[in-house]
């Protein structure tokens, strides 16, 4: 046993002080770490007069972000003024549901969020939000944007028309955003961020107000100008190659968007292409004429070009779409290279077909002539 001294020596009682204060620490940090995933479940609600399924019902897998539990508006055609109901879209055979992608989309449409979908080329954005509507029996109301968009392309021009006695009224145009308001369902803003309108949609993407305000114009009163979107019957999506802080590489051409457009942007999906197997699905279901080796050779030339446009080496991707197109012309054509020049090889510019050209070489082991 040590002397009485040596048990009051300063540095001993130092490194005891030291070690308690490091375990106190440890334990703090555990109680802490367990307050913060202390997360009480959330009170899942339903609204009156609109028909619920769940998650777990819709879809054949154990969801891994909602519970199963997730409660999902479901319509019929019957539900809908006619004039709208040849708005909704039909199944695609050929579409295989994202999983996480899903999962969050469902959770926004649940909660009326105003959803932006992004990322490249061909990922599913607006097929997701269509798909969707296609399942749940929605009007689809899609509108493409482009630079040259301006507000009447979204809220309509005002002109007049003239009855039966010669009378003039004051008439306003319809557009695929005026007759989502009128009649509900799900309005696509598809490429949102290409055009420099977005002022005029600003009330409508705030989820707590969901209003658009018509044009002035003599004879419209205010009531007439303001059209409001109809509770538990509306949703926005929007879909953009980015997320609204433009790119950087210049192949999209997307608008720069200010702080108050993407505050009202309350749920944000970043969706990318589907994996192997997945495609590989979709692509033995779509054209069973294919052999193992061709779709696996078709699937590594996709990838291989996805690859190549994320790394700046050609300005084009290869979509789902462009797999599909290409096993079409192969069955025409009955050759893999032909047919991959027609729908998409001699689309590029020389550059790319030099990229596009070496991999092919890489993958089939011969060269496009």
């Amino acid at each position: 046993m040590g002397s009485m001294k040596s048990m009051y020596d300063p540095d001993v009682i130092a490194n005891m002080v030291r070690d308690g204060d490091a375990d106190n620490k440890v334990d703090q940090v555990s109680d802490k770490l367990d307050e913060l995933n202390d997360i009480k479940d959330h009170q899942w609600s339903t609204q009156s007069g609109i028909r619920h399924t769940t998650f777990g019902e819709l879809f054949n897998w154990k969801p891994t972000l909602v519970p199963k539990t997730l409660p999902i508006a479901i319509f019929k055609e019957k539900d809908w003024h006619e004039a709208a109901r040849p708005m909704i879209p039909e199944r695609n055979p050929n579409w295989i549901w994202p999983k996480l992608s899903t999962e969050k989309f469902a959770a926004a449409m649940y909660s009326m969020d105003t959803t932006l979908c992004f990322g490249l080329q061909g990922t599913g954005k607006s097929d997701l939000a269509k798909q969707w509507a296609a399942l749940t029996c929605q009007p689809f109301w899609r509108m493409n944007c482009n630079a040259e968009t301006r507000d009447a392309h979204f809220t309509g021009n005002v002109g007049i028309e003239y009855d039966d006695d010669g009378n003039p009224h004051i008439k306003q145009e319809a557009t695929a955003l005026t007759d989502s308001l009128r009649y509900g369902g799900i309005f696509c803003e598809d490429e949102a961020f290409r055009h420099s309108s977005a002022l005029v949609l600003q009330s409508l993407r705030e989820k707590a107000s969901r209003f658009l305000l018509l044009p002035n114009a003599s004879g419209m009163n205010a009531t007439e100008r303001k059209m409001v979107a109809p509770i538990g019957r509306w949703q926005y999506v929007m879909t953009d190659n980015t997320s609204g802080l433009g790119d950087e590489t210049g192949t999209f051409q997307a608008e720069v968007q200010d702080s108050s457009t993407l505050d009202r942007i309350d749920t944000c999906i970043e969706m990318d292409y589907l994996g192997k197997p997945e495609e590989r699905k979709i692509l033995n279901k779509y054209a069973p004429n294919l052999n193992k080796t061709q779709v696996d050779s078709m699937l590594d030339y996709a990838k291989g070009i996805r690859a190549s446009f994320r790394k700046g080496e050609v300005l084009s991707t290869f979509s789902v779409r462009a797999l599909l197109n290409w096993a079409d012309k192969i069955s025409m054509y009955n050759d893999m290279a032909t047919a991959l020049k027609v729908c998409w090889f001699d689309k590029l510019g020389e550059s790319d077909k030099a990229v596009a050209g070496e991999l092919y070489h890489q993958v089939f082991a011969t060269n496009i002539k």
